[in-house]
């Protein structure tokens, strides 16, 4: 384990700051649009349609859901269940297809509820935004008993550059990283800055192989191209799972996608090339 020089460590606060990215503004809506009855009926039968075992059947209803529009959310967000046998897929599929920012406010209302898997959806929304009048939600949901759900929140406020929800990003996707380093990789470019990947490479600094691992995935997303040179000490750890993540963290960097399934040789040799680059 090479802890990064503290020489460099001087030097990160004098990079550029970067401040928060611009969000658009957004006239955010204050109550769902309107459903006659008809129409709160017809949601009703279509719902049913997906507990049917015909794909078809569930084609047809995503469809006129969806025609239905946003107006129908409310009655479909009462339809997700924390039971075993759901049509959760379904729904999310339709709030996926449905719900914007415009709907952030109701979203944050809807977030409140006691159903485990709808809070669950929500935050995983929410904490895309990048919106620091979500700031407050966000920081509550890291208090929500459900793990899942608690992340959401932390990744979250990580994104508006709260620093003390760094350590919790680290421990959940220390784990959780083949399941969760896609919405990660979404979420944190939001926060990318000097300061940020400074947070992280001093948390990992004398840190075990694993948290180093985690932390170097965390900087893929958080931080800029100056601090190429603490990935140095990284590439040159006799750890190849952490020379792995540094080889993975200096592609991203520059442009390229990280390769997940290095092998040995191939991070060796990597790790050789980038130290020729930089």
């Amino acid at each position: 384990m090479n802890p990064a020089p503290s020489a460099v460590f001087l030097l990160l606060p004098l990079l550029a700051a970067q401040g928060p990215p611009a969000v658009p503004v957004v006239e955010k809506l204050e109550q769902w649009p309107a459903l006659d009855d008809t129409h709160k009926q017809k949601v009703a039968a279509l719902v049913g349609q997906f507990r049917k075992a015909d794909p078809a059947l569930h084609e047809a209803a995503h469809a006129q859901l969806a025609a239905i529009g946003a107006g129908a959310v409310p009655l479909l967000f009462a339809q997700v269940s924390d039971q075993r046998q759901n049509v959760n897929a379904h729904l999310f599929a339709l709030f996926d297809e449905l719900l914007d920012a415009r709907h952030t406010a109701l979203m944050v209302r809807e977030s409140k509820k006691p159903k485990v898997e709808l809070r669950r959806y929500l935050l995983r929304r929410l904490c895309r935004c990048a919106d620091r009048e979500l700031l407050p939600v966000l920081q509550a949901a890291v208090s929500d008993k459900d793990p899942e759900t608690s992340f959401y929140g932390s990744l979250g406020a990580l994104a508006l550059r709260q620093q003390d929800a760094l350590p919790a990003v680290l421990a959940y996707t220390r784990t959780t990283w083949q399941t969760h380093g896609p919405l990660v990789a979404e979420v944190l470019p939001a926060a990318r800055s000097a300061a940020a990947g400074t947070w992280v490479l001093e948390a990992i600094a004398k840190a075990s192989p694993v948290d180093q691992m985690a932390g170097l995935r965390l900087l893929r997303y958080l931080a800029v191209k100056e601090q190429c040179v603490v990935l140095r000490t990284y590439l040159k750890d006799p750890n190849n799972t952490v020379k792995k993540e540094a080889v993975n963290a200096m592609r991203a960097l520059h442009g390229e996608a990280p390769i997940e399934n290095l092998d040995v040789f191939q991070t060796i040799r990597m790790a050789e090339e980038w130290l020729a680059k930089s």
